[in-house]
């Protein structure tokens, strides 16, 4: 039985790392863990072989015979991936489509998929490969319930492309018990949060060490939401992590409200966590408060996020514009926060009403929603505001966004998290080696984003390396990465930078966002 498992490139955008060969000497950040785990389900005699469109050609594979093409991917992946689907089709393969896009908007892919997987697959892949096998399978598979993790198998990750991600990926829960209005989290995956056992996690991080992955990233929906278990599989990971001649270093997702717990932020420390994102969203505590974001109501946002920063994790900050509670003014309130709050790594995004959210049920009620169809990426929104206009909307996002990452204002917000990080000898796990693998290549790619640009790699390092010994990597990574796909997408604009807030008067005269 010949499987192949393809992971459909996107359109470039500020959440995908699509583009950082320059950068980093890799062609993507992380891979989809997802097909890994698909890989490790199959029956031992099956020859399956993964293809990630970002790190190399599909085009060889499309013309092959295989037994199934097996697609996940995205909303942002959705128009390559049915296209792909398509052009499988066309060659006379059968196209199986799963994952969270499949499932949530399970009616746009159904056309396209011979069988469609609704839900988790650890139950339903196996099943329908087993009925492949016998030629009696059926054209939907469905999984009503959630998956124990237990028996969940350890990705094959020696199947993909070996060199071609900077950071290794391990996932240790599902779910998140939150009910944010706006996140398709919970309508996928369910609000009942499910852990791994610590020793399988320490596991699967052996298993990327040995592959020579020094870079992890736990990719948890929330790490922290469930603190006892969380401080569990950290502390594992620490006695792990002690033992190595060369430490690992890690990234998460967690929200704002673990800083309520300094024990638990200490042992992510020690651990080596050293980058997290943090949904931020906005300091709109009514915006906050509609969209039913109750973890971040905290009574001091920029006191939580230093109790990152003082223990050497950098936050790198969701931020949504657009919501109901939102006026013309919260660009410029978003703004002064970011830079108070000194965070270099900044991820802008309209508010977006995701299939099967309750954010899209309500604006359906409302009739405030535009056609997904109708959407151009992350440089649109299917949402009608309430307080603007849409095209005032995505003029204020474009003001942000050249405001943030100018040269002035992403020196300002490192300068304020070099003052607030600790000390080198406090911060474990760093080794200057790993940087410097990437260190030239980041110089080049300044020097193509132009003179403003050349001043900043040096910059950050006598604020960082002179005094603390350390260098945040990752947040002059994705600053390239940011700058570079505002110039493609036709949004950097440097006399819109110079604006101290957005002109929303000359709206009148143009198109609105200059795309």
């Amino acid at each position: 039985m010949r499987v192949l498992l393809v992971s459909p490139g996107q359109k470039p955008s500020l959440y995908s790392f699509d583009e950082t060969a320059d950068i980093t000497g890799c062609a993507a950040y992380m891979p989809n863990v997802a097909l890994p785990t698909l890989a490790a389900l199959a029956p031992s005699d099956a020859d399956v072989t993964i293809v990630d469109e970002r790190v190399e050609d599909i085009e060889p594979y499309s013309s092959e015979r295989w037994d199934v093409v097996g697609i996940t991917g995205y909303f942002t992946h959705r128009d390559r991936m049915l296209e792909l689907a398509e052009v499988f089709r066309r060659h006379g393969n059968l196209v199986a489509i799963g994952g969270p896009y499949a499932t949530l908007s399970s009616s746009t892919v159904r056309p396209h998929a011979d069988i469609l997987f609704i839900g988790e697959a650890e139950r339903t892949w196996p099943q329908f490969l087993s009925d492949l096998r016998a030629g009696s399978w059926k054209s939907e598979y469905r999984e009503v319930d959630t998956v124990d993790l237990d028996h969940s198998p350890l990705p094959a990750m020696g199947k993909l492309k070996g060199g071609a991600y900077t950071t290794g990926v391990v996932q240790t829960s599902r779910g998140c018990p939150f009910e944010c209005e706006f996140c398709d989290v919970i309508a996928y995956l369910g609000r009942r949060q499910r852990y791994k056992r610590p020793e399988r996690v320490v596991a699967e991080i052996e298993q990327l060490y040995q592959l020579g992955y020094r870079e992890i990233f736990l990719a948890d929906d929330n790490l922290t939401a469930h603190r006892k278990r969380a401080k569990s599989i950290l502390e594992a990971i620490r006695q792990w992590n002690r033992g190595k001649p060369e430490r690992a270093t890690f990234g998460t997702q967690v929200s704002i409200d673990a800083a309520r717990d300094p024990v638990l932020l200490d042992l992510a420390a020690e651990v080596g966590i050293r980058q997290a994102f943090i949904g931020i969203e906005t300091p709109n505590h009514e915006a906050l408060r509609q969209a039913r974001k109750q973890q971040n109501l905290r009574p001091d946002l920029i006191a939580d996020i230093r109790a990152f920063q003082r223990r050497g994790i950098c936050i790198e900050a969701g931020i949504i514009t657009g919501f109901d509670a939102d006026t013309k003014d919260s660009f410029r309130v978003q703004l002064e926060f970011l830079q108070q709050a000194g965070i270099p790594a900044v991820l802008v995004n309209m508010l977006m009403a995701l299939d099967g959210t309750p954010l899209e049920r309500r604006l359906r009620a409302e009739h405030r929603l535009r056609t997904l169809n109708e959407v151009d990426g992350w440089t649109d929104t299917n949402i009608i505001p309430k307080q603007m206009t849409l095209q005032e909307l995505q003029y204020g996002t474009q003001w942000l966004l050249n405001k943030l990452y100018t040269p002035d204002a992403f020196l300002q917000r490192v300068a304020v998290l070099a003052k607030h990080s600790p000390e080198a000898s406090a911060v474990a796990s760093w080794n200057p080696r790993r940087f410097a693998f990437v260190w030239k290549n980041l110089l080049r790619a300044y020097a193509d984003l132009g003179a403003e640009f050349s001043s900043i790699p040096r910059e950050v390092v006598k604020m960082f390396h002179d005094k603390y010994g350390h260098v945040p990597g990752l947040s002059l990574i994705i600053h390239v990465h940011n700058v570079r796909i505002l110039r493609k997408q036709g949004l950097w604009d440097a006399t819109l930078a110079q604006l101290e807030v957005p002109d929303f008067e000359s709206l009148a005269e143009t198109d609105g966002l200059a795309v």
